[in-house]
């Protein structure tokens, strides 16, 4: 691999570790050699670095795997998962999930990335389903504009700009990158 093959999404090894590229830039300027500055995020620390690769970079593919599982059941800092077709299972600690592991509900469909057989990230879908269990009531009136409201869902997760209709024990679907609302889910 070439500094030009550091598009987004990418996983590289750079320093004897799995990189992956989170934004990438190609800068030529007159008179010097072209360059491309990346961010690019270490998959086994969570380390952002901000690094500037130019033509006489070379790089090897990582050799990681990925693996589609069903979340199973939280333990402790440990999320557990299953792969349905091999029934392996997987322990990953909480801080390799991140911030989108609240999202997690008993059978949710991830893909996880493995690094020498351990997990290493996780990719969750772009939509998810919530259970709403908090919602304020409509208040007669508030329906001649359109107005919204703020709901608490599963795992305590606050949901903004929700229709009035939206009450209690409604399913809801969620962009998972930003807690949006998208719509409701019909039983």
């Amino acid at each position: 691999m070439t500094y030009t093959d550091l598009t987004v999404g990418v996983i590289f090894m750079f320093d004897n570790s799995p990189f992956i590229v989170v934004s990438s830039e190609f800068h030529r300027m007159q008179a010097r050699k072209a360059v491309v500055r990346t961010t690019i995020r270490n998959l086994l620390t969570g380390q952002l670095l901000q690094k500037t690769f130019t033509a006489s970079d070379k790089f090897g593919p990582a050799p990681v795997s990925t693996v589609k599982v069903n979340f199973l059941y939280q333990e402790d800092h440990f999320y557990h998962f299953m792969d349905n077709e091999t029934f392996e299972q997987y322990q990953v600690d909480e801080e390799v999930l991140g911030k989108k592991a609240v999202y997690l509900n008993e059978e949710t469909p991830v893909t996880l990335t493995l690094f020498d057989g351990n997990p290493i990230s996780m990719e969750i879908p772009k939509k998810v389903n919530l259970k709403v269990i908090e919602s304020p009531n409509a208040i007669k009136g508030n329906s001649a504009s359109a107005t919204f409201k703020t709901v608490v869902c599963e795992n305590n997760i606050e949901v903004s700009s929700c229709p009035l209709f939206i009450k209690e024990g409604d399913i809801i679907r969620v962009n998972s990158d930003n807690s949006e609302y998208l719509e409701r889910v019909k039983n």
